[in-house]
Protein backbone atom coordinates (compact mmCIF):
# COMPACT_ATOMS: atom_id res chain seq x y z
CA UNK A 1 0.00 0.00 0.00
CA UNK A 2 1.31 3.43 -0.89
CA UNK A 3 2.00 5.88 1.92
CA UNK A 4 2.34 9.42 0.52
CA UNK A 5 3.32 11.93 3.17
CA UNK A 6 1.47 14.92 1.71
CA UNK A 7 -2.24 14.48 0.89
CA UNK A 8 -3.27 15.46 -2.61
CA UNK A 9 -6.56 15.55 -4.43
CA UNK A 10 -9.48 17.93 -4.84
CA UNK A 11 -10.18 18.00 -1.07
CA UNK A 12 -6.64 18.83 0.02
CA UNK A 13 -6.69 21.57 2.64
CA UNK A 14 -10.17 20.53 3.85
CA UNK A 15 -10.11 19.48 7.50
CA UNK A 16 -12.75 17.00 8.64
CA UNK A 17 -13.45 16.32 12.31
CA UNK A 18 -15.09 12.89 12.40
CA UNK A 19 -16.98 12.06 15.61
CA UNK A 20 -18.74 9.02 14.16
CA UNK A 21 -18.29 5.36 14.98
CA UNK A 22 -19.32 2.00 13.52
CA UNK A 23 -19.65 1.88 9.74
CA UNK A 24 -21.42 4.63 7.76
CA UNK A 25 -19.64 7.67 9.20
CA UNK A 26 -16.09 6.25 9.13
CA UNK A 27 -16.61 4.96 5.58
CA UNK A 28 -17.87 8.41 4.56
CA UNK A 29 -14.80 10.14 6.01
CA UNK A 30 -12.57 7.51 4.39
CA UNK A 31 -13.96 8.59 1.01
CA UNK A 32 -13.05 12.19 1.84
CA UNK A 33 -9.58 11.18 3.04
CA UNK A 34 -8.98 9.24 -0.19
CA UNK A 35 -9.32 12.51 -2.08
CA UNK A 36 -7.04 14.58 0.10
CA UNK A 37 -9.07 15.73 3.08
CA UNK A 38 -7.28 15.93 6.41
CA UNK A 39 -9.59 13.65 8.37
CA UNK A 40 -9.22 13.63 12.15
CA UNK A 41 -11.03 10.67 13.65
CA UNK A 42 -12.11 11.25 17.26
CA UNK A 43 -12.21 7.89 18.99
CA UNK A 44 -13.67 6.88 22.33
CA UNK A 45 -11.34 5.82 25.16
CA UNK A 46 -13.01 2.40 25.14
CA UNK A 47 -13.84 1.27 21.60
CA UNK A 48 -17.14 -0.38 20.76
CA UNK A 49 -17.26 -4.18 20.99
CA UNK A 50 -18.19 -4.31 17.32
CA UNK A 51 -16.78 -1.37 15.40
CA UNK A 52 -15.74 -1.87 11.76
CA UNK A 53 -14.38 1.71 11.70
CA UNK A 54 -10.87 0.26 11.93
CA UNK A 55 -11.35 -1.12 8.42
CA UNK A 56 -11.98 2.42 7.16
CA UNK A 57 -9.07 4.20 8.87
CA UNK A 58 -6.76 4.66 5.91
CA UNK A 59 -5.48 8.16 5.28
CA UNK A 60 -6.82 9.50 8.58
CA UNK A 61 -5.31 10.93 11.73
CA UNK A 62 -6.56 9.55 15.02
CA UNK A 63 -7.10 11.11 18.42
CA UNK A 64 -8.83 9.89 21.58
CA UNK A 65 -11.14 12.25 23.49
CA UNK A 66 -13.56 11.35 26.28
CA UNK A 67 -16.62 13.56 25.83
CA UNK A 68 -17.88 12.64 29.30
CA UNK A 69 -14.67 13.72 31.04
CA UNK A 70 -14.12 17.26 32.37
CA UNK A 71 -13.37 19.62 29.51
CA UNK A 72 -14.20 17.03 26.83
CA UNK A 73 -16.82 19.23 25.21
CA UNK A 74 -14.46 22.21 25.15
CA UNK A 75 -11.75 20.14 23.50
CA UNK A 76 -14.08 19.12 20.68
CA UNK A 77 -15.44 22.65 20.27
CA UNK A 78 -11.95 24.11 19.97
CA UNK A 79 -10.98 21.44 17.46
CA UNK A 80 -14.11 22.27 15.45
CA UNK A 81 -13.08 25.94 15.36
CA UNK A 82 -10.35 25.04 12.86
CA UNK A 83 -12.34 22.42 10.94
CA UNK A 84 -14.15 22.73 7.65
CA UNK A 85 -16.42 19.72 8.20
CA UNK A 86 -17.86 18.25 11.41
CA UNK A 87 -19.25 14.73 10.98
CA UNK A 88 -21.35 13.00 13.64
CA UNK A 89 -23.67 10.01 13.75
CA UNK A 90 -25.37 10.25 17.15
CA UNK A 91 -29.13 10.09 17.63
CA UNK A 92 -30.84 13.46 17.16
CA UNK A 93 -30.49 15.72 20.19
CA UNK A 94 -27.38 14.01 21.58
CA UNK A 95 -24.89 16.62 20.40
CA UNK A 96 -27.19 19.48 21.45
CA UNK A 97 -27.31 18.08 24.99
CA UNK A 98 -23.51 18.06 25.04
CA UNK A 99 -23.28 21.62 23.80
CA UNK A 100 -21.89 20.52 20.45
CA UNK A 101 -24.91 20.94 18.19
CA UNK A 102 -24.82 22.92 14.93
CA UNK A 103 -26.11 26.10 16.58
CA UNK A 104 -23.15 26.10 18.96
CA UNK A 105 -20.39 24.98 16.61
CA UNK A 106 -21.55 26.88 13.54
CA UNK A 107 -22.04 29.93 15.72
CA UNK A 108 -18.36 29.75 16.63
CA UNK A 109 -17.28 28.79 13.10
CA UNK A 110 -19.77 30.03 10.47
CA UNK A 111 -17.83 28.31 7.66
CA UNK A 112 -18.34 24.89 9.25
CA UNK A 113 -20.22 22.22 7.29
CA UNK A 114 -22.02 20.22 9.98
CA UNK A 115 -22.86 16.73 8.65
CA UNK A 116 -25.30 14.50 10.52
CA UNK A 117 -25.37 10.90 9.33
CA UNK A 118 -28.15 8.90 10.98
CA UNK A 119 -30.59 6.14 10.16
CA UNK A 120 -33.88 7.99 10.41
CA UNK A 121 -32.83 11.63 10.01
CA UNK A 122 -33.22 14.67 12.24
CA UNK A 123 -37.03 14.77 12.24
CA UNK A 124 -40.02 12.48 11.85
CA UNK A 125 -41.64 10.07 14.33
CA UNK A 126 -38.84 7.48 14.04
CA UNK A 127 -36.01 9.94 14.61
CA UNK A 128 -34.99 8.65 18.05
CA UNK A 129 -35.51 4.95 17.40
CA UNK A 130 -32.60 2.55 17.48
CA UNK A 131 -31.95 0.67 14.28
CA UNK A 132 -29.48 -0.68 11.78
CA UNK A 133 -29.27 -0.60 8.02
CA UNK A 134 -31.67 -3.55 7.62
CA UNK A 135 -34.36 -1.50 9.40
CA UNK A 136 -33.77 1.63 7.34
CA UNK A 137 -33.83 -0.16 3.99
CA UNK A 138 -36.85 -2.12 5.19
CA UNK A 139 -38.90 1.01 5.83
CA UNK A 140 -37.63 2.68 2.64
CA UNK A 141 -39.04 -0.12 0.48
CA UNK A 142 -35.62 -1.12 -0.81
CA UNK A 143 -35.40 -4.39 1.13
CA UNK A 144 -38.73 -5.53 -0.26
CA UNK A 145 -37.23 -5.59 -3.75
CA UNK A 146 -34.41 -8.03 -2.90
CA UNK A 147 -35.23 -11.73 -3.15
CA UNK A 148 -33.80 -14.85 -4.71
CA UNK A 149 -35.48 -15.94 -7.93
CA UNK A 150 -38.76 -17.70 -7.35
CA UNK A 151 -38.99 -16.88 -3.64
CA UNK A 152 -40.99 -14.38 -1.63
CA UNK A 153 -38.46 -13.90 1.19
CA UNK A 154 -36.58 -10.56 1.25
CA UNK A 155 -32.80 -11.10 1.29
CA UNK A 156 -30.69 -8.58 3.28
CA UNK A 157 -27.97 -7.22 0.92
CA UNK A 158 -25.36 -6.98 3.71
CA UNK A 159 -24.73 -3.33 4.71
CA UNK A 160 -23.80 -2.36 1.17
CA UNK A 161 -27.16 -0.87 0.23
CA UNK A 162 -28.04 0.72 3.56
CA UNK A 163 -25.01 1.87 5.52
CA UNK A 164 -22.62 2.37 2.62
CA UNK A 165 -24.55 3.37 -0.51
CA UNK A 166 -27.54 5.03 1.18
CA UNK A 167 -25.59 6.45 4.11
CA UNK A 168 -21.86 6.97 3.55
CA UNK A 169 -21.97 7.93 -0.11
CA UNK A 170 -25.05 10.13 0.12
CA UNK A 171 -23.51 11.92 3.10
CA UNK A 172 -20.20 12.38 1.28
CA UNK A 173 -22.11 13.88 -1.64
CA UNK A 174 -23.92 16.24 0.72
CA UNK A 175 -20.63 17.34 2.30
CA UNK A 176 -19.02 18.05 -1.07
CA UNK A 177 -22.12 19.96 -2.23
CA UNK A 178 -22.08 22.05 0.95
CA UNK A 179 -18.37 22.80 0.48
CA UNK A 180 -19.10 23.84 -3.10
CA UNK A 181 -21.86 26.16 -1.94
CA UNK A 182 -19.56 27.58 0.76
CA UNK A 183 -17.08 28.60 -1.92
CA UNK A 184 -19.75 31.03 -3.15
CA UNK A 185 -21.47 32.11 0.06
CA UNK A 186 -18.62 31.80 2.55
CA UNK A 187 -20.94 30.00 4.96
CA UNK A 188 -21.32 26.38 5.93
CA UNK A 189 -24.62 24.58 6.45
CA UNK A 190 -26.11 21.48 8.06
CA UNK A 191 -26.21 18.24 6.06
CA UNK A 192 -29.01 15.92 7.23
CA UNK A 193 -28.03 12.56 5.69
CA UNK A 194 -30.52 9.84 6.65
CA UNK A 195 -29.97 6.29 5.48
CA UNK A 196 -33.72 5.83 5.03
CA UNK A 197 -33.73 8.82 2.63
CA UNK A 198 -30.77 7.49 0.67
CA UNK A 199 -32.30 4.02 0.39
CA UNK A 200 -35.57 5.51 -0.86
CA UNK A 201 -33.58 7.50 -3.43
CA UNK A 202 -31.79 4.37 -4.63
CA UNK A 203 -35.21 2.76 -5.04
CA UNK A 204 -36.29 5.28 -7.69
CA UNK A 205 -35.77 2.79 -10.58
CA UNK A 206 -38.03 0.23 -8.90
CA UNK A 207 -40.58 2.92 -8.09
CA UNK A 208 -40.57 3.86 -11.76
CA UNK A 209 -41.40 0.29 -12.73
CA UNK A 210 -44.07 0.20 -10.03
CA UNK A 211 -45.61 3.48 -11.22
CA UNK A 212 -45.75 2.06 -14.73
CA UNK A 213 -47.76 -0.90 -13.44
CA UNK A 214 -45.02 -3.34 -14.39
CA UNK A 215 -43.70 -4.45 -11.00
CA UNK A 216 -44.33 -8.22 -10.97
CA UNK A 217 -43.61 -8.99 -7.34
CA UNK A 218 -40.63 -9.93 -5.21
CA UNK A 219 -38.30 -12.47 -6.81
CA UNK A 220 -40.01 -12.18 -10.19
CA UNK A 221 -38.60 -8.94 -11.58
CA UNK A 222 -36.03 -9.25 -14.36
CA UNK A 223 -33.24 -7.62 -12.35
CA UNK A 224 -33.95 -9.63 -9.19
CA UNK A 225 -33.27 -12.93 -10.91
CA UNK A 226 -36.78 -13.59 -12.14
CA UNK A 227 -35.60 -13.95 -15.75
CA UNK A 228 -33.26 -16.81 -16.75
CA UNK A 229 -31.02 -14.40 -18.66
CA UNK A 230 -30.25 -12.35 -15.53
CA UNK A 231 -29.04 -14.43 -12.64
CA UNK A 232 -26.40 -16.78 -11.29
CA UNK A 233 -25.74 -20.44 -12.06
CA UNK A 234 -23.78 -23.11 -10.23
CA UNK A 235 -20.96 -24.71 -12.19
CA UNK A 236 -19.55 -28.24 -12.02
CA UNK A 237 -16.86 -27.18 -9.51
CA UNK A 238 -19.48 -25.63 -7.16
CA UNK A 239 -18.43 -22.12 -8.16
CA UNK A 240 -20.88 -19.60 -9.62
CA UNK A 241 -21.29 -17.78 -12.90
CA UNK A 242 -23.24 -14.53 -13.45
CA UNK A 243 -25.37 -13.90 -16.51
CA UNK A 244 -26.77 -10.50 -17.52
CA UNK A 245 -27.80 -10.97 -21.16
CA UNK A 246 -30.79 -8.60 -21.13
CA UNK A 247 -30.70 -7.10 -24.62
CA UNK A 248 -31.81 -9.49 -27.41
CA UNK A 249 -28.48 -9.25 -29.25
CA UNK A 250 -26.60 -10.24 -26.09
CA UNK A 251 -29.15 -12.95 -25.28
CA UNK A 252 -28.66 -14.46 -28.73
CA UNK A 253 -24.89 -14.62 -28.22
CA UNK A 254 -25.40 -16.06 -24.77
CA UNK A 255 -27.62 -18.86 -26.04
CA UNK A 256 -25.14 -19.64 -28.80
CA UNK A 257 -22.31 -19.79 -26.27
CA UNK A 258 -24.12 -22.35 -24.12
CA UNK A 259 -25.53 -24.15 -27.16
CA UNK A 260 -29.19 -23.75 -26.25
CA UNK A 261 -32.07 -23.11 -28.63
CA UNK A 262 -34.89 -20.74 -27.60
CA UNK A 263 -37.83 -22.67 -26.12
CA UNK A 264 -40.44 -23.73 -28.65
CA UNK A 265 -43.56 -21.62 -28.70
CA UNK A 266 -41.94 -18.73 -26.86
CA UNK A 267 -39.82 -16.75 -29.31
CA UNK A 268 -39.88 -13.63 -27.14
CA UNK A 269 -37.17 -13.79 -24.47
CA UNK A 270 -39.23 -11.44 -22.28
CA UNK A 271 -42.25 -13.78 -22.20
CA UNK A 272 -42.31 -15.21 -18.66
CA UNK A 273 -44.15 -18.29 -19.94
CA UNK A 274 -40.88 -19.77 -21.15
CA UNK A 275 -38.64 -18.68 -18.28
CA UNK A 276 -38.94 -21.72 -15.99
CA UNK A 277 -38.02 -24.19 -18.70
CA UNK A 278 -35.22 -22.00 -20.00
CA UNK A 279 -33.77 -21.54 -16.53
CA UNK A 280 -33.68 -25.28 -15.96
CA UNK A 281 -31.90 -25.93 -19.26
CA UNK A 282 -29.34 -23.20 -18.59
CA UNK A 283 -28.74 -24.50 -15.05
CA UNK A 284 -28.22 -28.03 -16.33
CA UNK A 285 -25.76 -26.77 -18.95
CA UNK A 286 -23.66 -24.73 -16.53
CA UNK A 287 -23.53 -27.70 -14.15
CA UNK A 288 -21.66 -29.76 -16.74
CA UNK A 289 -18.45 -27.66 -16.77
CA UNK A 290 -16.29 -25.82 -14.20
CA UNK A 291 -16.43 -22.06 -13.88
CA UNK A 292 -13.06 -21.67 -15.59
CA UNK A 293 -14.54 -23.26 -18.72
CA UNK A 294 -17.43 -20.82 -18.86
CA UNK A 295 -15.13 -17.88 -18.14
CA UNK A 296 -13.07 -18.84 -21.18
CA UNK A 297 -16.19 -19.29 -23.35
CA UNK A 298 -17.50 -15.82 -22.53
CA UNK A 299 -14.13 -14.04 -22.57
CA UNK A 300 -14.34 -12.91 -26.19
CA UNK A 301 -18.08 -12.62 -26.89
CA UNK A 302 -20.81 -10.14 -25.96
CA UNK A 303 -22.81 -12.67 -24.00
CA UNK A 304 -22.66 -10.78 -20.71
CA UNK A 305 -21.29 -13.66 -18.70
CA UNK A 306 -18.72 -13.32 -15.92
CA UNK A 307 -17.46 -15.39 -13.00
CA UNK A 308 -18.74 -14.65 -9.51
CA UNK A 309 -15.42 -14.06 -7.78
CA UNK A 310 -14.87 -14.89 -4.13
CA UNK A 311 -13.11 -12.30 -1.96
CA UNK A 312 -9.88 -14.31 -1.95
CA UNK A 313 -9.84 -14.33 -5.75
CA UNK A 314 -10.09 -10.58 -6.36
CA UNK A 315 -6.36 -9.79 -6.35
CA UNK A 316 -5.75 -12.27 -9.19
CA UNK A 317 -8.44 -11.13 -11.60
CA UNK A 318 -6.67 -9.76 -14.71
CA UNK A 319 -9.01 -6.80 -15.16
CA UNK A 320 -8.96 -5.73 -11.52
CA UNK A 321 -5.20 -6.20 -11.49
CA UNK A 322 -4.63 -4.18 -14.68
CA UNK A 323 -6.70 -1.23 -13.40
CA UNK A 324 -5.31 -1.44 -9.88
CA UNK A 325 -8.87 -1.73 -8.58
CA UNK A 326 -7.81 -4.18 -5.89
CA UNK A 327 -4.63 -3.47 -3.97
CA UNK A 328 -2.84 -6.31 -2.19
CA UNK A 329 -0.50 -5.64 0.72
CA UNK A 330 0.83 -8.95 1.93
CA UNK A 331 -2.17 -11.01 2.96
CA UNK A 332 -4.47 -7.97 3.19
CA UNK A 333 -6.40 -6.61 0.23
CA UNK A 334 -8.41 -3.43 -0.20
CA UNK A 335 -10.06 -1.42 -2.95
CA UNK A 336 -8.50 1.63 -4.57
CA UNK A 337 -10.17 5.06 -4.32
CA UNK A 338 -13.00 5.71 -6.77
CA UNK A 339 -14.02 7.44 -8.96
CA UNK A 340 -10.88 8.18 -10.94
CA UNK A 341 -10.09 11.80 -11.67
CA UNK A 342 -7.66 12.61 -14.47
CA UNK A 343 -6.02 15.66 -12.85
CA UNK A 344 -6.47 15.10 -9.11
CA UNK A 345 -6.92 11.39 -8.43
CA UNK A 346 -7.45 9.90 -5.00
CA UNK A 347 -4.61 8.42 -2.96
CA UNK A 348 -4.49 5.17 -1.08
CA UNK A 349 -2.81 6.19 2.16
CA UNK A 350 -1.90 3.83 4.96
CA UNK A 351 -3.85 3.42 8.18
CA UNK A 352 -2.34 4.77 11.43
CA UNK A 353 -0.06 2.59 13.51
CA UNK A 354 -2.23 2.73 16.62
CA UNK A 355 -5.24 4.33 18.34
CA UNK A 356 -4.90 7.99 19.24
CA UNK A 357 -1.44 8.31 17.73
CA UNK A 358 -2.15 11.88 16.55
CA UNK A 359 -3.76 13.23 19.72
CA UNK A 360 -0.87 15.51 20.67
CA UNK A 361 -0.37 16.92 17.18
CA UNK A 362 -4.09 17.57 16.66
CA UNK A 363 -4.45 19.36 20.00
CA UNK A 364 -1.39 21.49 19.27
CA UNK A 365 -2.85 22.52 15.92
CA UNK A 366 -6.11 23.44 17.70
CA UNK A 367 -4.19 25.87 19.90
CA UNK A 368 -3.69 23.86 23.10
CA UNK A 369 -0.37 24.52 24.82
CA UNK A 370 1.73 21.87 26.55
CA UNK A 371 0.38 22.65 30.01
CA UNK A 372 -3.22 22.32 28.81
CA UNK A 373 -2.45 19.04 27.08
CA UNK A 374 -0.75 17.70 30.22
CA UNK A 375 -3.81 18.58 32.32
CA UNK A 376 -6.17 16.95 29.81
CA UNK A 377 -4.06 13.79 29.80
CA UNK A 378 -3.92 13.72 33.61
CA UNK A 379 -7.71 14.06 33.88
CA UNK A 380 -8.29 11.30 31.33
CA UNK A 381 -10.06 13.71 28.96
CA UNK A 382 -7.64 12.85 26.16
CA UNK A 383 -5.40 9.86 25.57
CA UNK A 384 -2.07 10.11 23.80
CA UNK A 385 -0.92 7.56 21.25
CA UNK A 386 -1.36 3.87 21.91
CA UNK A 387 0.84 1.26 20.26
CA UNK A 388 -0.78 -0.78 17.53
Amino acid sequence: MTTPTTPSGPLRGVRVLDMSALGPGPFCSMLLADFGADVISVERPKPETFDPAKFFSRGKRHTIVDLRAPGGTDVIARMADTADVFLESFRPGTMERRGLGPDELCGRNPRLVYARLTGWGQDGPYRTRAGHDINYIGVSGALATFAAAGTDEPVPPLATVGDIASGSMICALGIVLALLERATTGRGQVVDAAIVDGAALLNVPQLGVFNAGAWPGRGEYILSGGAPFYGVYRCADEKWFAVGAIEPKFFAQFLAAVDIEPPAGSPDQFDPAGWAGMRQRIAETFATKPRSHWSAVFADIDGCGTPVLELEELAEDPHLKARGTIVADGEAITAAPAPRLSDSPGQLRAAPSGRGVDTHAVLTEAGFDEDEIARLVASGTVVLGEAA
